[in-house]
């Protein structure tokens, strides 16, 4: 997320009321107070000790955490209580980590309680065999005697982060057991598996795709996809959605919700069916039964979903959409610029361009006329415009791109020859060559100074520039990038696929509008 969308997103809480706080989900994300059954004092050898340490370090319950446990008088500090009915408050929610035999008795003592609000981590239901569908027919029993709404069971619960907004700027909840939550953005995603919506997080941060709320939602029980695009829809702090799919329950609600989504929130799908091996897996791991691909991307097809079968684009797609729906810069058409300082870059990202459908136009006559004195002779200003070499950084930069956004000529670039110069200082130095201090305060300074003015025309004109370059994510130039929400790749076809999606999407958003 971008400094300006948290303003923007905190200003519009505040000045109307927030839809979602009305759904039976929004408790679930925003708990005040939660009991936790399964933690000990053993944090490293327990799955429910560090999801309980998760809990503790997201920073926002204020010790208004209640671990049970029938034997512990502290749980890592906390004062224990041997039984839910013992507790002096009633938790907004409770957490289960549990041997699923003991689930329905803990469960009832959570009704009696008047909890209204559960997450079951334990596995063992109805991916168990018969008795794990007799044990989920038990809580079954019990949330509906009970009033009581779930998740799970055999899932990792949920992250949100933005627990406690804007009150608290660096709270979250995260029940996961990996050490590592998302970074907060506008992007939500609900799976049906533990690993998408919590082991993921390490890749979406080195790639910068921020996500504000994740949840795995199991075997869905009792809530499942359709509530959370129902909660998502009317969420303000969402702003793409992300699902992973094994099967879809309510087909009807599901096709007619995102119908009504997709349009002014894009959704990004996995579909992880449609093969007799796959469905084996699925059904061990979650019960599911998988149904046929052609049907699922049908669906998709009918309701605008974006669908990948690559976890990896996935998350590409996640970020892209983000950075569109955050800035308001969706393109009008597929004609694309290309600015590089490299032949072989220009020509990959050019292929690849009319591999996924996008037009790469030869520039007018006048257009080239008015980049020509920008470009060395040894270049070209064709389209794409390869430089071969630069030694003007302001020109490459900011010049030549204003130029050809205010041609009218293209709907969109690729900006190839980004670089971290460090490393070059780093070289200097170790040869005992003298540095411009000048110039390595202007490198400081370079994405304020160079990117971030030619984002205000990329907004004004809804003309996206995606950038890359040869080095990597870890590089301080490029986190620079990712800090402020510009699509940076590493490499060179990664750009057209994701402009390509953008491009689609676009197109699609308009026929709403």
């Amino acid at each position: 997320m971008t400094k300006i969308n948290k303003e923007n997103l905190s200003k519009s809480a505040e000045a109307s009321e927030n839809p979602s706080e009305k759904h039976f989900i929004y408790k679930i994300l925003h708990p005040k107070s939660i009991c936790i059954f399964g933690a000990n004092n053993n944090l490293l050898q327990t799955m429910g000790s560090m999801q309980f340490r998760n809990c503790v370090a997201g920073g926002g319950f204020n010790g208004n955490i209640y671990p049970i446990h029938p034997r512990l008088d502290k749980v890592q500090g906390f004062k224990a209580y041997k039984s839910v009915l013992d507790l002096p408050v009633i938790p907004d929610l409770a957490f289960f980590i549990l041997p699923p035999k003991v689930v329905p008795q803990v469960m009832e003592e959570c009704g009696q309680k008047g909890i209204k609000r559960v997450v079951i981590t334990s596995g063992g239901f109805r991916e168990g065999g018969p008795d794990g569908i007799k044990l989920s027919q038990k809580i079954d029993e019990i949330a509906k005697k009970h009033g009581i709404r779930f998740i799970g069971p055999n899932c990792l619960g949920v992250y949100n982060g933005w627990y406690g907004y804007p009150e608290k700027k660096d709270a979250y909840f995260n029940t996961f057991w990996i050490y590592l939550p998302h970074e907060r953005g506008n992007i939500s995603i609900a799976s049906q598996s533990g690993t998408i919506a919590a082991q993921t997080s390490w890749h979406a941060r080195k790639i910068g795709a921020k996500v504000g709320k994740s949840v795995s939602i199991g075997n869905e029980r009792n809530i499942d996809l359709v509530d959370f695009l129902e909660f998502f829809k009317e969420d303000p702090q969402t702003e793409v959605i992300g699902l992973y799919i094994e099967e879809i329950k309510r087909g009807k609600e599901f096709i007619e919700l995102a119908k009504k989504i997709t349009p002014k929130k894009p959704i990004v799908a996995i579909y992880a069916g449609g093969t007799g091996a796959v469905a084996r897996s699925i059904k061990s791991h979650t019960g599911s039964i998988a149904g046929d691909t052609r049907i699922y991307e049908g669906m998709f097809k009918e309701t605008g979903i974006i669908q990948t079968n690559s976890v990896t684009d996935f998350f590409y797609y996640l970020r892209t959409l983000s950075y569109a729906q955050a800035n308001k810069v969706f393109p009008k058409g597929n004609r694309v610029g290309i600015i590089t300082d490299s032949g072989g870059s220009g020509t990959i990202m050019t292929k690849n361009a009319e591999i996924y459908g996008l037009k790469v136009p030869e520039f007018s006559k006048e257009l080239q006329d008015k980049i020509s004195d920008y470009v060395p002779p040894t270049g070209s200003i064709l389209n794409p415009v390869d430089l071969t070499f630069f030694k003007d950084f302001y020109e490459f930069y900011v010049t030549l791109p204003k130029i050809i956004i205010k041609s009218g000529e293209i709907d969109c670039i690729f900006f190839d020859g980004v670089f971290d110069i460090e490393e070059i200082f780093d070289v200097m130095e170790k040869s005992g060559s003298p540095i411009d201090e000048k110039i390595r305060s202007f490198v400081k300074s370079f994405y304020i100074a160079l990117v971030k003015p030619l984002q205000r025309l990329v907004r004004k004109l809804s003309i996206p520039i995606f950038y890359s370059g040869p080095q990597t994510y870890s590089h301080k130039g490029y986190r620079e990038f990712l800090k402020h929400d510009v699509p940076m790749f590493e490499l060179w076809d990664a750009p057209p696929k994701c402009m390509s999606m953008l491009v689609k999407y676009s197109e699609y958003r308009r026929k709403f509008s």
